[in-house]
């Protein structure tokens, strides 16, 4: 079973896993799942044609969660029999087992950001501070205290049934590259962190879809959510994530660790999602980035200084700390003009990069690099 979570310095690898309850996550989590897996049944998500049949389908199932914003169905324990039985019902449009999900690891980051060419200059600066934009960093929680944030971040959800705090980090070191004072890129903007991975950086698709579904139905004025996390593909997660951007949110996501093609990673996959590979100070593709046409441009992600737990910061790389680069530009635009859709805001993201720059571009990937001169 493969793990679904972070992606990491040079590969913090996120790995969806496999549970989840109706509001409230399945005890044990990862745990519990390898329990159960070993008792003879799997989890599974199930998308119906629409809300009543997850409820009516589940009436009989050992079902830990259902789903209503992102997509009508529901996670449940099967057993072989069960899927299927549920695979030939004219009312479940789709089933797949839960995957285990992992995180990705996470400065010159911010200085590279507004110039078009190298040598870096020691200085940041770019019109804009996400004033009034709240960006959803789904992942492993986050210390909310950590003086980077001055009171702007707080625990939203937790989808693994706590209280939302960080005990990884990763989650906290990528919000403050989205809106610290000092290390971030939109330094007034909103944080609220939606915990779906656990202390060791893994949980479920399951329960990131939880959080997409939380997001949806919670999200209010404008709004951007970040995944720096991945799992081998999935049609459910890809159908939440792109019900979410439909909804009005721009999802940004981190494009994978593996040095594979993004379109083999969920959520970066999924369409209207705008997906982040990660480069180093030199200019150079990491050697660890995904590529691919699923990869919409590079942001810095090599030796990346950020925010920790307990008012400390730390050095990570991954295309995890490059993907909220771009969420946080992107919440410096959507501050400046409040209008902007997440088709507009795509748009604006690609034409204003700097192109031609990276070495070693590889595949289908596009040749251009974040940049903030345009704002």
């Amino acid at each position: 079973m493969r793990r679904f979570g972070l992606y990491p310095t040079a590969a913090v690898a996120t790995a969806l896993a496999t549970t989840a309850a109706f509001a409230t996550a399945t005890p044990g989590g990862v745990a519990a799942l390898r329990r159960a897996v070993d008792d003879g049944l799997r989890p599974y998500i199930v998308t119906t044609r629409d809300v009543r049949d997850a409820w009516e389908l589940g009436a009989r199932l050992r079902v830990t969660r259902y789903y209503a914003a992102v997509l009508p169905g529901f996670v449940a324990w099967l057993s072989p029999d069960q899927v299927v039985q549920l695979s030939a019902s004219r009312r479940v449009t789709g089933i797949e087992p839960d995957r285990l999900v992992e995180a990705q690891d996470v400065s010159w980051g911010l200085d590279r950001l507004n110039q078009r060419e190298l040598p870096l200059d020691g200085r940041f600066g770019a019109h804009g501070s996400g004033r009034g934009v709240t960006v959803y960093v789904i992942d492993t929680g986050i210390d909310a205290t950590h003086r980077e944030f001055g009171g702007r971040a707080a625990a939203a959800f937790d989808a693994t049934g706590g209280d939302g705090y960080d005990c990884s980090g990763h989650g906290t070191h990528v919000a403050g590259i989205v809106g610290g004072a000092r290390v971030g890129v939109a330094p007034a903007a909103r944080i609220q962190a939606v915990r779906v991975l656990g202390c060791d950086g893994t949980g479920t698709v399951s329960d990131v879809i939880a959080g997409l579904d939380w997001v949806r139905t919670n999200a209010e004025g404008p709004s951007i959510a970040n995944l720096s996390l991945g799992s081998p593909r999935s049609r459910a997660l890809d159908t939440a994530t792109t019900a979410l951007v439909k909804s009005g949110v721009l999802v940004v996501a981190a494009a994978g660790n593996a040095g594979a093609d993004a379109c083999g990673s969920s959520p970066a996959s999924a369409y209207g999602v705008f997906g982040v590979a990660a480069s180093d100070e030199s200019d150079q593709r990491a050697p660890f980035s995904n590529y691919g046409r699923c990869v919409d441009l590079y942001a810095p992600g090599v030796d990346i200084v950020s925010t920790w737990p307990d008012n400390t910061l730390r050095r990570l790389s991954g295309t995890s700390v490059a993907s909220p680069y771009v969420a946080g530009v992107a919440a410096l635009k959507l501050g400046a003009n409040q209008s902007e859709t997440p088709t507009s805001l795509f748009t604006w993201l690609k034409s204003t990069a700097t192109g031609g720059v990276i070495v070693k571009n590889q595949g289908r990937t596009p040749n251009r690099l974040l940049n903030t001169a345009s704002l």
